[in-house]
């Protein structure tokens, strides 16, 4: 019986999603997750934020230039939650794109969320990054974000080839080639002052690659 619980416990470990973290850039930390890949996801919220309501959050994605593409689910799964995909310009910035899948297929431009893309954005000769205020990811139909839930179910996922229209927030994207559960710790990614860090990062930019 206690070899069948230590495999059973071992099993539990091996499905468990991955934990995010905290990171600091300049006055934001963020709740962090680093995928395999080297990708990093962040995300930070209003401390005012509560449950039933939708927030702003703000979300920084940092990639290799390598990644052709990364994105967020944010109820942990493809279908019917919204889809936040941010991919290099092709030039010196960075593409984000509200999607949405009613099923497995090719997800679909949801414009109920909207983008406001920080003037930190770039792609660089190693890196691609992606610094923006997302409208309606917090809330949809169906579901929510809850802004005290130290465990949030989010997925990510990542494709290496770059989208049809690198430019276009419209583009086809490629099927992805990873893809992974995260559990996201949204009460520590509650940040005090909200509004005015975001009005600073608007002015001033934060941070390098």
């Amino acid at each position: 019986m206690s070899f069948i619980r230590t495999v059973m416990a071992a099993l539990v470990l091996l499905t468990a999603p991955a934990a995010a973290a905290k990171f600091c850039d300049g006055q934001v930390c963020y709740s962090e997750f680093v995928s395999p890949q080297k990708i990093a996801f962040r995300v930070a919220i209003p401390d005012t934020a509560a449950q039933g309501t939708n927030f702003d959050m703000l979300l920084q994605i940092v990639a290799p230039k390598t990644v052709g593409w990364a994105g967020i689910a944010w109820a942990g799964r493809m279908v019917n939650n919204p889809l936040t995909i941010a991919y290099s310009d092709g030039g010196s910035s960075v593409t984000v794109s509200s999607r949405w899948a009613s099923s497995m297929s090719p997800p679909s431009p949801y414009p109920a969320a909207s983008y406001e893309k920080l003037p930190m954005s770039t792609t660089n000769a190693t890196h691609w990054r992606l610094d923006a205020i997302c409208s309606g990811c917090s809330s949809w139909q169906g579901g929510a974000l809850d802004p005290a839930c130290t465990t949030a179910a989010i997925a990510w996922a990542m494709a290496h080839a770059a989208p049809a229209q690198p430019s276009s927030n419209t583009s086809s994207i490629r099927y992805h080639s990873s893809r992974d559960h995260i559990s996201f710790d949204l009460a520590a990614a509650k940040i005090a002052n909200f509004n005015h860090v975001v009005g600073a990062l608007r002015e001033f930019g934060a941070g390098t690659v």
